[in-house]
Formats: structure tokens, C-alpha cells, sequence
């Protein structure tokens, strides 16, 4: 013990006791408050995000949770593929308002990837025949070529869903990645009621539309429907692979003022100087949407996907061999995928390009 020490003690008497309480409340004054435990508080902190779920799934009806909930009742397309295929054999299925059409452009010439629709009509107060201009699309498996609100034509498809016709227009609603749920009539796409010109028009009129559908369109699809549809009548949604798309609505032409090698082709006039790829062409249009006006291809009977050489014309080049022949070459450029060659020669006799077997 210190001198100083013990002499404190001597006057003030022993103030070890003193000094302990002293350092104790210094040290509580250092140490950081502990907080009282709320139950109030973890009870509120929990019910928030439960309240936020109910608030979501009342303001938005659809099944959210729908892939959680195990099988579901599944769509059987044959009672409304019967009432759609009855409606179009009797032709009541579409009421074409080709008055629509008149404010397209007007083509001069129709070539390359364009082609005309081979049904003509009329637009009132003119006196011209018309036909639309439908556009095939360019790398239609590499890009999404149609947009939401694209009118086109279709390739009958009867192994889809519920099946398409060549001769209706129809409307694109939705592109490839876009979620589409159709259940009793009710559709959305994105979780959202699709609205729209051709939603209204199905409305006012008591169209109904058919279909079962709850999900996302691959790489290769678009949902489509009717965009013309009768008065009255039920009208089937198809998700159909781009295909079985022969192209986009994109003009008019007209049989008085556009030159086109199909309108030749149409009235019976195959007289031009078309090129082998125009004329591979010809031959692939009489196949699919023709007359039957051209000689039967030996080549073509052994192919079974014509429709779709047709569309994918953006793929193939023409490489010359001699004068009077060449090569049709399809290059895809994707691994996996072969590669298709057709053969065309110099008729001696016509002219013409044919397609050697």
C-alpha cells in the first residue's frame, strides 16, 4: 500500500467499497443500451408483406400461383373444333371487310419476298381488281419477325390446337417470351386483359372465343386470332409456329397497274423473262396457293415441307453452274440443320427455267 495511501485511509477511513460502486457506474454509463424486446413489433413487421400478398392477388384474379397447385382440368379441343370447322364449311366463320385494305400502300411491282394473295376483290368507288401484298419475313426462325397487331395469313394447320385457314386474316396478340393465359373465354397476356380495337369489336358483336391455354410462347410461336370475325359466331385462338405463317399483310396490288410475275401467273399469262428463283418461285406458289397451272415437279413429290421453302426464301442464293443451269441452295447456317440444293435448267424448247428431277 502507497504512503498516500494509507494515510487517506488514516483520514477518511478504508474507501475500497466506494471506489468499486464508482468505476461500476462508470463502466454502465460506457456500455450501449440494451433495447426491450417487442412482440408488437415482430407481430407488425410480419403482417406487412402478408397483407401486401393479399392486396396483390385480389387486385389481379389469374391463378398466380397456378403451376404450385398440381394438374389442373384439362382443355378438350373437339367440341369447339367441330363448331369452328362447321362454321367454316358453310363459310360463316370471317365477314372480310376488304374496305380495310384501302388505305394500305399501293404496290407497282411485286417481287422478292413479296407475293399477292391469289383472292381478288373489289374496294368501293374503284374499278380496279385488287389483291393484297403479303411480305415473308427475313431469318423468321433467328428473329421475332411480327409485331402485336400484325395482320397475316396462314397455313391450314389441323394439328394444332384448334386450327387455322388460308383463307382468313388473322391478328397477331401475342409474340414469342409472352405469357398467355385463355380460360372460359377470359384472355391475358402478361397478366394483363388484352385491350384492344379487335377485343371491342368481339365484344360489341357476341363473338366468343374459344381456346384453353396457360403459357409462354417458345422462341417459334405466336398466339393469333381472327381479325375479321362473323357476327355472332365463336372464333378459336391457335398458337401456331411461325412456320405455319405464310407472311405479312402489307399492301395492295392491283391487276390493272401492278406488274407481278404471280398476277401473270394468275391470269394465265407465264409469258416473262423471269429469272430461276422467280420461276422457283411460280413453282412453289402453284404447289400451294395456285391453280394447279404449271406442270407437276418431280423434285416437289418428294418434299414434304413446301410451304415452308417458300417462306424461308431469305435463306437459299442462286449459284450458277453453266448458262443454262443453276443451283437453288437453302443455307441456315445453324449447326444441325442440313442444308437443301434443287436443280434448275433451261428448257430448250420454252425458255422457261424447270425444276430437273
Amino acid at each position: 500500500m502507497s504512503d498516500f495511501k494509507r494515510k487517506l485511509d488514516e483520514m477518511m477511513g478504508d474507501t475500497t467499497m466506494q471506489e468499486r460502486r464508482i468505476k461500476q457506474r462508470v463502466h454502465e454509463k460506457l456500455q450501449t443500451p440494451v433495447r426491450k424486446f417487442s412482440w408488437q413489433v415482430v407481430f407488425v413487421s410480419a403482417a406487412i408483406p402478408v397483407v401486401a400478398l393479399m392486396l396483390f392477388f385480389t387486385m389481379n384474379p389469374t391463378n398466380q400461383l397456378s403451376s404450385d397447385l398440381g394438374p389442373g382440368v384439362p382443355y378438350d379441343p373437339l367440341d369447339d373444333l367441330a363448331q369452328i370447322s362447321a362454321l367454316q364449311k358453310k363459310q360463316q366463320l370471317s365477314a372480310v371487310d376488304y374496305e380495310e385494305f384501302a388505305t394500305l400502300p399501293h404496290f407497282d411491282n411485286v417481287d422478292g419476298l413479296h407475293y399477292v394473295d391469289k383472292v381478288p376483290f373489289s374496294i368501293e368507288g374503284s374499278s380496279e381488281t385488287f389483291h393484297t401484298v403479303i411480305e415473308r419475313k427475313e431469318n423468321l426462325f433467328d428473329e421475332v419477325v411480327y409485331e402485336t397487331g400484325d395482320i397475316v395469313r396462314t397455313m391450314t394447320n389441323t394439328t394444332s390446337h384448334l386450327p387455322t385457314y388460308t383463307d382468313v386474316y388473322y391478328e397477331v396478340l401475342a409474340v414469342p417470351g409472352d405469357r398467355v393465359v385463355l380460360r372460359d373465354g377470359e384472355l391475358r397476356i402478361n397478366g394483363k386483359p388484352v385491350k384492344s380495337g379487335l377485343m371491342d369489336r368481339y365484344e360489341e358483336q357476341g363473338i366468343r372465343i374459344l381456346g384453353g391455354y396457360e403459357q409462354v410462347l417458345n422462341a417459334r410461336e405466336y398466339f393469333l386470332l381472327n381479325h375479321f370475325p362473323a357476327s355472332g359466331t365463336v372464333q378459336g385462338a391457335t398458337i401456331t409456329p411461325v412456320h405455319k405463317i405464310f407472311g405479312q399483310v402489307v399492301g395492295v396490288a392491283t391487276e390493272e397497274r401492278t406488274e407481278s410475275m404471280y398476277l401473270d401467273y394468275l391470269a394465265g399469262q407465264v409469258t416473262g423473262d423471269y429469272t430461276p428463283e422467280q420461276y422457283f418461285d411460280l413453282y412453289l406458289y402453284d404447289d400451294l396457293l395456285g391453280y394447279g397451272n404449271l406442270l407437276e415437279t418431280p423434285a416437289f413429290t418428294q418434299v414434304s415441307r413446301l410451304g415452308e421453302l417458300f417462306l424461308e426464301a431469305s435463306y437459299r442464293r442462286t449459284v450458277p453452274v453453266s448458262d443454262n443451269e443453276v443451283e437453288i441452295r437453302y443455307e441456315y447456317g445453324r449447326e444441325g440443320v442440313a442444308e437443301q440444293v434443287f436443280t434448275m435448267k433451261r428448257d430448250a424448247d420454252s425458255g422457261r427455267w424447270v425444276i430437273a428431277e
